[in-house]
């Protein structure tokens, strides 16, 4: 049987991790190699999981949104190393913290700083600016990003790497760059070319339905708690997260995911980039401090991060030249181009650090060698 070590890891994840569904498919050259998911959609109603179940992905949502910032880098849109207050002027007078005080910030913040989470940004999501945006405009993605300029970076640009809502703001550079929301632009050049119908930001009573409970490890009390349905990176309503805010079914992500991997170009023959434009994307784009920095996320050494991508940079157990990234809620994202290779995986269960030290590991483990065994 294909992928049977895989399908029993998967079927063991309750067990193992309390995980109570999941759903997972490796596409090689745009062909299907696996698909399998398991469990029921909640822990308190036994209806089995059917596949083709909505999640909400999260910071998988950053590679579909770095990917749009390098489209329009293709184009001509914007540069890299252009300032960030050339498409979000709010962000020509920046601060940076010195203990209790906020002091003008010295280094321009650009959108490479942006996509390599190295602008000075935290993951405040209940910070005073963004607190009195949601209480005083209209919520929208613009709007709200205006108010996120007003808070004192944590450090000046470039200088440190930290997890943040870097890609929240690029995300808004996209709709300011484009001239189109970020959902529209998502839409028109991304999914669309690549035939994805189950992605957006906004997921309707229909979708919800079709979405399982979601669960989070509770720090404290050490123990699983049932939460609901909700994005808690929606800002608003009408907000549009570059960073966490897409909700979608794993079939539809995986042709993103495929497109990646095979140079650009998509199941549909449709490209959304170069294979040089991928390439650097997927190389290291972290030095010196920043580098150090995203290694104490208990990240490997042969590991960097590139534009919105984590990176192999030599081989351990898992190629050099693999990329991807994953999301608060157990989403996984894995690129090989060596092997034209992809895995989308899904799950609900949040604030749970064995999602990823354990069970995404593992399941690599266990795809790498039946594929290579074929």
């Amino acid at each position: 049987m294909k992928f049977q070590r895989v399908t029993e890891f998967l079927d063991q994840g309750e067990a193992l991790f309390g995980v109570p569904c999941c759903e997972c498919m490796v596409f090689q050259d745009h062909r299907l190699l696996y698909r399998h998911w398991r469990g029921s959609m909640d822990t308190l109603d036994p209806k089995p999981v059917q596949g083709g179940e909505w999640y909400w992905i999260y910071s998988c949502t950053k590679p579909v949104t770095m990917t749009a910032v390098m489209q329009l880098w293709e184009a001509g849109k914007l540069q890299l190393d252009d300032p960030v207050s050339r498409y979000l002027p709010e962000f020509g007078k920046l601060t940076v913290r010195r203990g209790e005080k906020a002091v003008p910030a010295r280094n321009t913040m650009t959108i490479r700083h942006l996509m390599t989470m190295t602008a000075g940004f935290n993951y405040d999501l209940q910070s005073p600016s963004l607190v009195w945006a949601r209480e005083h405009t209209d919520g929208s993605t613009r709007e709200m990003i205006r108010a996120l300029a007003g808070e004192p970076l944590e450090f000046e640009p470039g200088a440190h790497f930290r997890y943040s809502l870097c890609h929240d703001v690029a995300g808004a550079v996209v709709e300011a760059a484009s001239g189109l929301s970020l959902p529209e632009y998502i839409q028109t050049h991304i999914a669309r070319p690549l035939g994805i119908t189950g992605m957006t930001f906004y997921p309707n009573q229909e979708q919800l339905d079709r979405m399982p409970n979601q669960l989070c490890w509770h720090d404290v009390r050490k123990e699983m708690f049932r939460a609901d349905k909700e994005n808690t990176f929606r800002l608003s309503k009408i907000y549009a997260s570059g960073g966490a805010g897409l909700c979608c079914r794993v079939e539809d992500y995986i042709l993103f995911a495929d497109a990646l991997a095979c140079g650009g170009v998509g199941k549909t023959g449709r490209r959304i980039l170069k294979p040089e434009t991928i390439a650097y994307m997927a190389a290291n784009h972290l030095r010196g401090r920043p580098l150090e920095d995203y290694h104490t996320l208990t990240k490997p050494e042969s590991e960097g991060y590139g534009l919105g991508l984590r990176v192999h940079m030599a081989r351990d157990e898992f190629p050099a030249g693999e990329f991807g990234w994953d999301g608060a809620g157990g989403a996984l994202a894995i690129m090989e181009p060596s092997r034209r290779l992809s895995v989308f995986y899904a799950q609900h269960v949040s604030n749970y650090l064995p999602s990823y030290a354990q069970l995404h590991p593992e399941l690599m483990r266990r795809i790498y060698q039946e594929v290579d065994a074929r």
